[in-house]
């Protein structure tokens, strides 16, 4: 292992020596550039100027200083125009000549005459002397009234029950017309017959009409007489 070692050692070191004695060779076998020195004559130049002083900026330029009381005067108004200063004397006793022009003067203005203010008459219409008002007597209640004017139509509540006479034996029911007087309290009251189909059927009419009772007959919310035409019709 040792002698491994000192082998090895020995190695480098003669690496490194030829590597040392190359170095050497290449140094000395480099070849120098040929060139020739010439003198150059030196020539002493003037001193420069000295530099301008420096302008100094209206930043750095210090504050005027204050005005004096006696140079005050005081400032001219430029929103007010100059009005021109005549230092001219002007005598009044100097003549004038007298000129003339082409148009005529304007005519002095006249004086306003006012005109007293008329006022209108007004002319009243003289009222009618009022007649005297006669008092009127109520109108007297009707005795009775018609359909029209009731506050509405009777309603039939119930008829007495009547049979259809066998004499008429070509037809099954008939109608007789008939004229009829209906009470404040409902009852009907037969008045004449207008028409009938059947004399037969008269009798039965007749009872029919005073035999009924309607609903009361009312006008303004009172009950009251009426008087209408009835048609009954008598069947089997």
């Amino acid at each position: 292992m040792k002698l491994k070692s000192i082998i090895l050692g020995i190695a480098t070191t003669a690496v490194l020596i030829t590597v040392l004695v190359a170095t050497r060779m290449m140094l000395l076998t480099r070849v120098e550039p040929e060139f020739e020195i010439h003198q150059v004559d030196t020539v002493t130049l003037p001193e420069p100027p000295p530099p301008a002083p420096q302008e100094q900026t209206e930043e750095e330029l210090p504050p005027p200083p204050p005005p004096a009381v006696a140079d005050l005067s005081p400032a001219f108004d430029v929103s007010q125009p100059a009005l021109p200063v005549m230092n001219v004397k002007v005598d009044p006793r100097i003549a004038v000549d007298l000129f003339f022009a082409d148009q005529p003067p304007a005519p002095l203005p006249q004086p306003v005459v006012k005109r007293p203010v008329v006022k209108a008459k007004v002319i009243t219409k003289r009222k009618a002397p009022s007649r005297p008002r006669v008092k009127t007597a109520p109108p007297k209640p009707k005795s009775y009234y018609s359909l029209g004017e009731l506050d509405r139509k009777p309603r039939l509540i119930r008829n007495p029950s009547v049979q259809f006479p066998r004499s008429i034996r070509n037809a099954s029911q008939g109608k007789v017309v008939v004229k009829v007087a209906i009470l404040p309290s409902g009852k009907s009251q037969f008045i004449s017959v207008i028409s009938a189909q059947y004399p037969a059927l008269i009798p039965l009419a007749k009872r029919i009409a005073n035999g009924s009772r309607f609903t009361p007959p009312t006008r303004q919310g009172k009950a009251v007489k009426a008087v209408m035409t009835w048609p009954i019709f008598i069947k089997k």
